[in-house]
């Protein structure tokens, strides 16, 4: 008995000594940043002002540290692409910007794919901080891409970062970018499953792996709070495991300052996320009594060393892209006017996405002067609203600054059928960045027929639907000046992105086989450059948006309409 009261004397005389090792650790966080390296507020007058940057970061994160704090600095995902900043080599800018602001670890978003899995890789060797990713792994034997996990020190107390992917990026990057050359089979694996659980199953792993050697154990998620999201989210992965103190979550872009979950012990995890585009710094605070976070949205001090390296990149870039071609008459939305917190473009057509197709529309039929009866353009490739005004490249570059290449293929009226009704599978009930805005087309979605597509675990289109939402899909027929009933059994010829129709993106599996006619015909937004710059110019000489001036007005009976925020009514939801 004396022997037993010994032990565990000597046991609760150990944690104790643990426990007491605790230590106040301060994590500031960015998530979602898409590569805009500056961002600009508006003052009270109106005017564009400097707002929080890399440099606020790094500013901030040494004023900490000068108070005597412990600090560590880690990213949630979807920081080299966005931007032309990003695009214009690959993001080989922004890890060396995220390098020298000294970033400890970060996590992988969807987007980090969107150069390819090779540069992906190396951009994972370019960089000085890990990332981290328990739910990444190889096909071949499961075994983890990068370290599930990573401890860092501070002092006697240390903190876990658990990374975790969201399962959605096989299509909302590029499901071929998982597979080996020949696109016959996977090689990278996501861990996720139908319910959830295989993914639960990764986090709970690397939970108890690092729960005896670390103080605190924090999550860097990039997977959001998307309903259409789940089983995937933040929320359902707290509440299927036990043992984090903190989610630092992405994806969704939501702002969420903090929020507490309780786990599947019934224990509160505190959840939060920035936002995105640098619209806020996270700041979590981890101590023995309180765990908390906050948003740090305003934040003078900047860094110079960091200032000069951005600037230098900026100007570089803004040289090759800042120049004007056009001046918009109409406000061109992807967000609710009335609410820019609201993405339309991912639930019904705006007058942005109608813009985009018919960039890619035009560019074929008449630059290219290859016959393309429709053109498609996916809702999540749309980014930005574009203020009436100025028009750069920069401005086309913003608003699709993925760097996706277009492509010509063959269709039947089915596959486009098929397509359609893929991409209106969630209208009126939630967000799809694979909805697809149209050129050349026109169509009808019947919300109050459920959706029943069949998709397979990675989100991908396995079979067609008991009853079809989309009906009514017409053609515009430029000879006769007609839209026409759709030919299930006709061959068109349909431009757009070969990342959906080519490489899988978003989905689209039902196209992944159809003929090819023309692949690396320019990138996405330089189609659209030159469709604008085709816009009839005014009196200062340069090309003017509207509907009146669009090249297409001379395509009768051609529906279009750009200066309504909702379109051309070519997409109506019912």
């Amino acid at each position: 008995m004396k022997k037993k009261l010994s032990c565990l004397l000597a046991l609760l005389l150990a944690l104790s000594s643990v426990f007491a090792q605790r230590g106040k650790v301060t994590v500031l966080y960015t998530n979602d940043v898409h590569s805009y390296i500056m961002n600009t507020k508006k003052d009270s007058e109106g005017n564009k002002v400097p707002g929080l940057s890399y440099s606020s970061v790094a500013a901030y994160r040494d004023e900490l540290k000068n108070q005597g704090e412990q600090v560590a600095l880690v990213d949630a995902g979807d920081h080299v692409q966005g931007t032309a900043y990003g695009a214009m080599d690959e993001g080989a800018s922004i890890i060396r910007i995220m390098n020298a602001v000294k970033y400890d670890i970060a996590t992988i978003g969807n987007h980090e794919f969107d150069y390819g899995t090779k540069r992906l890789f190396k951009i994972i060797k370019e960089a000085k901080f890990p990332y981290v990713s328990c739910n990444f792994v190889s096909e071949k034997n499961g075994k983890p891409v990068v370290s599930p996990y990573k401890i860092l020190s501070f002092g006697k107390t240390k903190v876990a970062f658990i990374g975790i992917m969201t399962p959605e990026t096989y299509t909302k990057s590029t499901p071929a970018y998982f597979m080996d050359d020949s696109q016959s089979k996977f090689i990278y694996k996501i861990l996720a499953g139908e319910d959830g659980k295989e993914l639960y199953d990764s986090v709970q792993k690397a939970i108890n792996e690092v729960s005896s050697k670390a103080d605190y154990v924090v999550a860097i998620g990039h997977l959001g709070d998307d309903p259409t999201s789940a089983p995937w989210r933040s929320v359902d992965v707290i509440a299927a495991t036990s043992g984090l103190d903190a989610f630092i979550d992405g994806h969704s872009h939501s702002t969420n300052p903090m929020q507490l979950v309780k786990d599947a012990s019934g224990k509160e995890v505190v959840l939060t996320q920035t936002g995105s585009y640098f619209g806020a710094i996270g700041k979590l605070t981890l101590t023995d009594e309180k765990i908390t976070s906050e948003l740090i949205t305003e934040y003078e001090p900047r860094d110079e060393k960091i200032d000069s390296l951005v600037s230098q990149w900026a100007g570089k870039v803004d040289s090759q892209l800042n120049r004007k071609i056009a001046v918009s008459d109409v406000n061109l939305y992807i967000n609710n006017p009335e609410d820019s917190t609201k993405r339309l473009i991912r639930r019904q057509e705006t007058n942005l996405g109608d813009l985009v197709a018919d960039g890619t529309y035009y560019f074929f039929n008449e630059v290219e002067k290859i016959p393309c009866d429709f053109a498609i353009a996916n809702g999540g490739g749309i980014r930005v609203d574009v203020p009436a005004g100025e028009f750069t490249y920069n401005s086309a570059k913003k608003v699709q600054p993925f760097g996706n290449v277009l492509c010509l293929v063959e269709v039947s009226g089915q596959e486009l059928l098929d397509a359609l009704e893929f991409g209106a599978r969630k209208a009126g009930s939630g967000e799809n960045g694979g909805f697809l805005h149209v050129a050349g087309l026109k169509y009808t979605i019947d919300t109050s027929i459920p959706d029943t597509v069949k998709t397979d675990d990675k989100g991908i289109w396995l079979s067609a639907p008991s009853k079809y939402r989309v009906c009514d899909v017409q053609v515009y027929n430029k000879a006769s000046a007609q839209y026409e009933i759709l030919d299930l059994g006709k061959t068109y010829v349909m431009g757009g992105s070969n990342y959906t129709l080519r490489h899988m993106g978003d989905g689209y599996g039902m196209l992944a086989k159809t003929k090819l006619l023309k692949d690396y015909c320019g990138e996405d937004y330089l189609a659209t450059c030159a469709y604008i710059k085709n816009f009839a110019k005014s009196s200062d000489g340069i090309p003017h948006i509207s509907s009146k001036n669009s090249p297409l007005a001379s395509y009768e009976n051609y529906l279009i309409n750009y200066e309504s925020p909702s379109g051309s009514q070519r997409i109506t939801i019912k």
